[in-house]
């Protein structure tokens, strides 16, 4: 039975916001779910009183339900979320219920999907594409070190781009990430060598000069790698989710593929938490799991 509470809000929706018969029935719906799990989980009535112990625990909680327990997606526990803010808003301005938990709660973030990466056999196969040759000239043995300084040791595009000349000829280099924080990255031969044959051809190699030059001069943009690798990908019938940063993404997963530890991927991909790294290699851990769980051999009857 619909309370005097609940009824003045939808009233309000219907003659006052002109709300359509079928988001009146949304809000009702949203509103009498919500005001059931409080009930139940606060252990009291909600009416005035009820409503106003709500508190940001409990709306945690209920939106915890919704996406744990009813696998509901999280456009919508947003949407109800707005239902229950507007309610709230309502009670304030109406009925006098000031509930700033609720008021000030925030929706529920949509995380963008992690990067796709290439398997291995296409990572091999546009890297063999773009390998200079004798003939070569300075762009293609630069894209050739910029591909594989992006793939060979995981770095952001920003954080390749801002690389000087002098960075990258040791052992490791320093790489400073996100928010000024530096990592020490180990440099593996094969980025070594290509990062040197274009350093014999670069046109002004001091040590403080950017190591990717734009073709007018002065550092490379980010928007130049993601053109190049938009032609690659056409040339080679490569997947549309290749992008500068899915090449970050295919070193981290490659790299996990063939044993690494994810503690040891988190600090090469420069990640403060080790949650992060697996919320970013979410589909690949997914897989790794499976395959491991087939090889592994505990699972050979």
């Amino acid at each position: 039975m619909t309370d005097t509470l609940l009824k003045g809000f939808l009233d309000y929706l219907r003659h006052e916001k002109r709300y359509s018969a079928h988001t009146l029935a949304a809000y009702e719906r949203d509103i009498i779910h919500f005001r059931q799990f409080m009930a139940s989980h606060l252990g009291q009535a909600m009416n005035k009183d009820g409503l106003m112990q709500v508190a940001h625990t409990d709306l945690t909680a209920y939106l915890a339900r919704c996406q744990l327990n009813e696998k509901l997606s999280k456009t919508t526990v947003n949407r109800r979320l707005s239902a229950i803010r507007a309610y709230y808003r309502y009670l304030a301005r109406r009925e006098g219920l000031q509930n700033e938990a609720v008021l000030q709660a925030r929706s529920v973030r949509n995380r963008p999907p992690p990067p796709h990466a290439l398997n291995e056999t296409d990572t091999a196969r546009l890297l063999r594409y773009i390998t200079p040759n004798e003939k070569s000239g300075w762009v293609d043995r630069q894209n050739f070190a910029l591909l594989m300084v992006l793939y060979g040791l995981g770095l952001r595009i920003s954080e390749a781009l801002s690389l000087n000349c002098g960075d990258i000829l040791a052992e490791s280099i320093i790489v400073s990430g996100k928010g000024n924080k530096q990592r020490q990255v180990p440099v593996l031969n094969l980025v070594r060598d290509a990062v040197g044959q274009w350093h014999d051809r670069h046109p002004s190699p001091q040590p403080d000069a950017p190591l990717f030059l734009a073709p007018r001069g002065g550092r490379l943009g980010p928007r130049y790698v993601q053109r190049l690798l938009e032609q690659l990908r056409l040339k080679l019938n490569l997947s549309d989710h290749l992008t500068p940063h899915a090449l970050r993404h295919c070193f981290a997963t490659h790299l996990l593929m063939g044993g690494a530890d994810l503690r040891v991927v988190q600090e090469l991909l420069g990640h403060a938490s080790l949650s992060t790294t697996q919320r970013y290699l979410a589909g690949d851990l997914k897989h790794l799991l499976e395959v491991y769980d087939k090889a592994h051999p505990s699972a050979k009857g």
